[in-house]
């Protein structure tokens, strides 16, 4: 009798490791994903950003040239389909910022569209906002990786 209780004792334990070791790996596997991801994300994010910025400084380039640049400046980048992605997976917190974010390249964009530049009074507001909220998105993203170790 006391042979099989220390067999089950062994299976129970060795199973109870083998169920930490899994989830651990678990871990591990959707935190590498999620980087991954949010990285995709925040690259994708600042091109749009540099395909706006050089078609509001692309003078050389006649302006409906530069326009378009800009205006397909989030496409080019897949800024959508990867925020789309992020949603799927980030908690509530970076999915509202994902899509903040993208309001306020949209303003950027727009803005450079109408013909403001960074010599304007009216681009900082919209450049400063933007940062704004990557600097947010990141600080979220970061504290969503962390509670995956």
């Amino acid at each position: 009798m006391s042979a099989l209780i220390g067999g089950g004792i062994a299976v129970a334990s060795g199973w109870i490791v083998e169920r930490s070791r899994w989830k651990r790996e678990e871990q591990r596997h959707e935190r590498d994903r999620r980087t991954a991801l949010y990285a995709d994300y925040l690259a994708a994010l600042l091109s749009a950003r540099e395909q706006i910025w050089h078609a509001s400084q692309w003078h050389e380039l006649p302006r409906d040239e530069r326009i378009a640049m800009a205006r397909d400046s989030l496409r080019d980048s897949q800024v959508y389909p990867v925020r789309d992605r992020v949603s799927l997976v980030g908690p509530p917190p970076i999915d509202e910022l994902a899509y903040e974010i993208v309001r306020r390249l949209t303003a950027y964009r727009d803005a450079v569209i109408e013909g403001v530049n960074d010599s304007d009074a009216e681009w900082r507001p919209t450049w400063d906002a933007f940062n704004e909220a990557r600097a947010a998105l990141t600080i979220v993203m970061k504290t969503d990786l962390d509670s995956l170790r």
